[in-house]
Formats: C-alpha cells, structure tokens, sequence
C-alpha cells in the first residue's frame, strides 16, 4: 500500500493481469492490461489516481459534482479480496 493507505498499481498487477475501468454516470467502459499500464505509469502508482489518468471523458473536469464523471474500476475489490483470502487460507494452514 502507498503512504496515505492507497492499492499501488504494482499490487493489482501482482494479482490480476487485467482491470476494469467503468463511470457510473454513463456507459463508458473499459478493460486495460496491468502490465501496460505498470510500464506506463510504474509499480508505485496509486489506483486512486489512475482514474484521472485514464478517462478520456469530456465531463471529467466539470463544476457541478453531479454531472462529474464518476470512474471506478469494478473488479478492484474482488482482486483485492481474493488475495486477502488466500493469504489467510494459506496462513491458517501452518
């Protein structure tokens, strides 16, 4: 994890080969290869701001919060948690 508690772009791509990009505002969607953006962007990248890097959405940067693109990445909790899991599966086995 980053400084302020932050998924790092490297931590996703030690779990997943890819992630999912969607807004909540409209049908924009899309599906990015870790290892590109590990290479573009570097393993200490914070997810929190990778939305801002990938959107390409005109409605981005408006004033109003309700008409603001709103960008997640959908499957970043199950990535997460699936490895958590294991972690603690595997730990319990000792």
């Amino acid at each position: 994890m980053g400084k302020n508690g932050a998924v790092l772009l490297g931590e996703v791509a030690e779990r997943a080969s890819h992630i999912e990009i969607a807004c909540s505002r409209c049908d924009r969607k899309g599906r990015y290869r870790v290892a590109k953006l590990v290479a573009r962007l570097g393993e200490d990248f914070p997810m929190t701001d990778l939305g801002a890097e990938l959107a390409d959405c005109p409605r981005r940067s408006m004033a109003a919060h309700h008409e603001r693109c709103d960008v997640y990445f959908p499957t970043l909790v199950q990535i997460m948690a699936d490895e958590e899991h294991r972690s603690a599966s595997t730990s319990d086995d000792c």
